[in-house]
């Protein structure tokens, strides 16, 4: 019988990864087992009992209030285990067209128990050191979602231009107000114009996964009440991503302290704090 990993890998044919060129989004369904959505749910449990993982807060002290948290693979065995094991790199290295594959981060939202508000429109690459066309974005959920509470994503995006980010520490005065404020282009407020642009989602059940380019615009729905939404982000990369300089007026993220010591504008994005994924190293094999 196949592994799962090759099941995986049937996923990805060669019209998905044009669609992927051409769109920067594609959806797949059933691409996960539920082996693999198990080991995320374990892994999201250590998390959120981890008093030592940072947990960040949008809309903090509201209704709509939910939690963010970003690197758990450097903390979380189980979520080492999914990247590592499963095929979820092999699926996003063919798909980006790169045998090499690391992993940039892993980031969980996790909008429990009704009424938690949106993530605001915005492209991950402005938040990002980096440059090139081969990275992906695997966003996988835990719970069947409606497509009023999935992500949303405007397809084509990250062919144009790259806007500033928005500010996560003011979301709930202006979800457009800049992170950077300097160079970049501020933010569209899409969520007051969604008639004028092309905003797709899915209905979710788990085991469907939407694999994203990080420089196309999205945003997350909110939940409905009564209803939840856990899901992972797994960013990877590919051969081609080198080192870019973003403006000075704020940190890149996740924080990576050195990293602008290590790097140049335009050296391969190599550091320890993004391990190899595929090939396989030789210390995670049997």
């Amino acid at each position: 019988m196949p592994s799962e990993n090759t099941c995986g890998l049937d996923n990805i044919t060669s019209a998905l990864c044009d669609q992927y060129a051409q769109d920067g989004v594609v959806f797949i369904k059933q691409a996960l087992h539920p082996d693999w959505l198990m080991l995320l749910e374990m892994g999201l449990q250590r998390v959120m009992a981890n008093a030592l993982q940072q947990k960040h807060l949008f809309y903090a002290g509201e209704d709509r209030e939910f939690i963010e948290t970003v690197r758990n693979f450097d903390v979380t065995p189980e979520i080492q285990r999914l990247v590592y094991d499963s095929p979820i790199a092999d699926m996003v290295g063919k798909l980006i067209g790169s045998e090499n594959i690391w992993l940039y981060s892993d980031e969980f939202f996790v909008k429990d128990g009704g009424g938690c508000g949106r993530t605001p429109w915005h492209q991950d690459m402005p938040y990002y050191p980096m440059a090139g066309t081969q990275i992906a974005s695997m966003w996988i959920s835990l719970d069947p979602i409606s497509k009023a509470e999935c992500l949303e994503t405007i397809p084509g995006t990250h062919r144009q231009t790259m806007f500033d980010g928005f500010n996560p520490m003011a979301v709930s005065e202006d979800p457009t107000m800049p992170y950077y404020d300097a160079e970049l282009p501020p933010l569209p407020d899409i969520e007051a114009e969604r008639d004028k642009w092309n905003i797709q989602s899915w209905d979710i059940t788990p085991g469907d996964v939407i694999v994203l380019h990080p420089a196309v615009l999205h945003g997350g729905g909110p939940t409905l009440p009564g209803g939840r939404r856990r899901a992972i982000t797994i960013r990877l990369y590919g051969d081609d991503i080198t080192y870019a300089e973003r403006p000075p007026t704020a940190p890149t993220v996740p924080l990576t302290p050195g990293l602008s010591q290590q790097l140049n504008p335009g050296d391969p994005l190599r550091s320890p704090w993004y391990p190899r994924i595929r090939p396989l190293p030789e210390h995670q094999r049997v």
